[in-house]
C-alpha cells in the first residue's frame, strides 16, 4: 500500500512529524490548516517553515473546499476542533457548535475519497458530548463510520503515562475499511482479544 497522507486540521504538523520519525516513507499528499477570524495564520505559517509551501498545502475553511479535489490518499488523519467538545468551554455545543460542526467535513471527505485508515484525535470529552445528552456526538461519529464502511477503535490515552509532565487525556480514534486485508485479519477475533492482543492500540494498554 502507498503510505499517503492526507492531513486536515493540520496545525503545525504534529501527525505529519510523528508518522515521519515512525517511517520516512510516509508522503503528505494534502494538507489544510485555516483558523478563522484571524488575519495571521500563525500555525500554517509554521507548518510551510517547517515542510515546505506547496500548492497542496492549503489555507483556507475546509467548509469552502470541492472535496473532489482532494488528492487520493491512504489514510486520513487530523487533530478536528476540540472546543466544542471540551468541558474547560462553557456551554460547549458538541456536533452543533460553530467549530463542532467540522465533523461533517471529516465525513464528506470520507466520502468521496474513501481512504483505507483514518487516524483521529480530540478531548477525552468527545465521549460525553454534549452534557444534556451524552455520549449522542460520539454515537453519530460511529454511525458514520459504519455507514461508509469502515470499523473503528478508540482510545484514551494520558501523556503523564508516557513520560510528559502534564495529565493530558486525548481520545484517539483509528478505522479501517472492512475491505481491507488489516480488518481481514482481525474479523474473526473474540472482542477482549482485540482489547488486548490485537487492533492498533493494543500496546498502550
Amino acid at each position: 500500500m502507498e503510505k499517503t497522507v492526507c492531513e486536515l486540521f493540520a496545525g503545525v504538523g504534529g501527525f505529519r512529524i510523528g508518522l515521519e520519525k515512525s517511517d520516512a516513507s510516509w508522503n503528505t499528499v494534502w494538507a489544510n490548516q485555516w483558523e478563522p477570524g484571524k488575519k495571521t495564520q500563525h500555525a500554517f505559517d509554521c507548518y510551510v517553515s517547517h515542510f515546505g509551501r506547496k500548492e497542496n498545502y492549503i489555507n483556507e475553511d475546509i467548509a469552502n473546499i470541492d472535496k473532489s479535489t482532494i488528492p487520493n490518499h491512504n489514510l486520513l488523519v487530523g487533530g478536528f476542533p476540540c472546543q466544542d467538545y471540551s468541558v474547560a468551554r462553557t456551554g460547549a455545543k458538541g456536533m452543533e457548535g460553530k467549530k463542532g460542526v467540522l465533523w461533517w467535513q471529516i465525513k464528506d471527505i470520507l466520502e468521496k475519497k474513501q481512504p483505507k485508515f483514518v487516524l483521529l484525535e480530540n478531548v477525552d470529552r468527545l465521549l460525553k458530548s454534549p452534557s444534556d445528552q451524552r455520549g449522542r456526538d460520539f454515537g453519530i461519529m460511529l454511525a458514520c463510520f459504519n455507514n461508509l464502511g469502515y470499523s473503528v477503535e478508540w482510545r484514551v490515552i494520558n501523556a503523564a503515562e508516557y513520560g510528559f509532565a502534564q495529565r493530558r487525556r486525548r481520545i484517539f480514534i483509528f478505522a479501517c475499511k472492512n475491505d481491507t486485508n488489516y480488518y481481514r485479519n482481525i474479523e474473526n477475533i473474540e472482542l477482549e482479544n482485540i482489547i488486548h492482543q490485537n487492533r492498533f492500540f493494543y500496546k498502550t494498554i
